[in-house]
């Protein structure tokens, strides 16, 4: 159980059931029930199981994969701007982008799938190879440094289901959020927000809340302020990951925020150790060691990623005492 400015997160803490109450809701998870005034659905490809819980089938969610290229920080003069073709039926077809590390992505494709594939097809990346070379022909493969997909909330509607259920007052969704849904995430953020408040959720300030983190990214820092960084935690003149200039500061900082990450994959996205050219084959053993001792825990015990997803299974060998 984590907290920040006052809120309770839990993890791998899967709901299974919501009975609405008098007082609201009881939410049964797997870690115990909770009482709730409201409950917002924010679910992603579940957010229609989670509605069947406390009211009728109003919409169905699938799956849809799209898969990506991202090229190295070389290729980063390709596009200053996102270039894409014109709109389908099924979306806005296969973009070429600058990232905001300095990277390009290319991609997606759209094609059913299911609710926990993530996987990567021959085929599928040959359709967004052949559709960006059709808009950007010099596109250089060759840099590639990683593929993936992502998989997006789809319930045939024209546009996002976003409100408080008619049968159950106090619960709301937040489903089929596809394309553009992280542009819009902060706007869907304010809008149930308000909906929330007019229902009469407490607004009163909270003392605790924090409106700023001061986060050290090295790489970005002149050499004098490198100079005082060293000094103040000498952690920071270790580099951990060479191909994006991260630090041991950088990384236990990382795990030191209230809400830290536990994962290889989570650091990588807070501080992006693993996110260059090598994509964690140098830095990954140390990361995993950093986290491993952090949480006083066995290296068996630190997943790439989401549970279950275990990268050490154990000694092959040891050496003398």
């Amino acid at each position: 159980m984590l907290y920040r400015g006052g809120a309770k997160v839990e993890l791998d803490c899967e709901v299974t059931a919501i009975k609405k109450i008098d007082e609201g809701f009881l939410v049964t998870t797997t870690q115990g029930d909770y009482k709730a005034r409201y409950v917002v659905n924010a679910a992603g490809v579940y957010s229609d199981k989670i509605s069947r819980m406390v009211e009728p089938e109003h919409f169905t969610i699938n799956a849809k994969s799209g898969e990506y290229f991202i090229l190295d920080t070389t290729e980063i003069g390709l596009v200053n701007t996102v270039v894409f073709p014109c709109p389908s039926k099924l979306g806005k077809g296969v973009l070429v982008s600058p990232t905001a590390h300095g990277n390009i992505i290319i991609g997606p494709d759209s094609k059913d799938s299911g609710k926990e594939d993530y996987s990567t097809t021959a085929a599928g990346l040959e359709y967004v190879r052949n559709n960006a070379l059709r808009c950007i022909p010099s596109i250089n493969f060759r840099s590639s440094i990683r593929n993936f997909s992502g998989l997006r909330a789809d319930a045939g509607l024209e546009d996002f289901i976003i409100g408080e259920s008619r049968e159950s007052p106090g619960f709301f969704n937040m489903a089929a959020i596809k394309s553009p849904g992280l542009t819009s995430a902060p706007a869907i953020a304010k809008d149930i927000a308000k909906l929330l408040l007019a229902n009469g959720l407490s607004n009163t300030p909270n003392p605790n809340f924090t409106e700023k983190r001061c986060v050290i990214k090295f790489k970005d820092l002149s050499e004098s302020e490198k100079t005082r960084v060293i000094k103040e935690n000498p952690l920071y003149g270790t580099i951990v990951c060479r191909c994006r200039t991260i630090t041991e500061g950088e990384i236990i900082d990382a795990l030191n925020r209230p809400l830290p990450p536990r994962s290889i994959d989570a650091l990588k996205r807070r501080c992006m150790p693993g996110m260059g050219r090598c994509q964690g084959g140098f830095c990954s053993p140390k990361v995993l060691a950093l986290i491993a001792k952090h949480f006083n825990i066995q290296p068996e015990e630190v997943p790439q990623d989401r549970k279950g997803t275990y990268i050490v299974t154990g000694e092959t060998k040891r050496g003398s005492p």
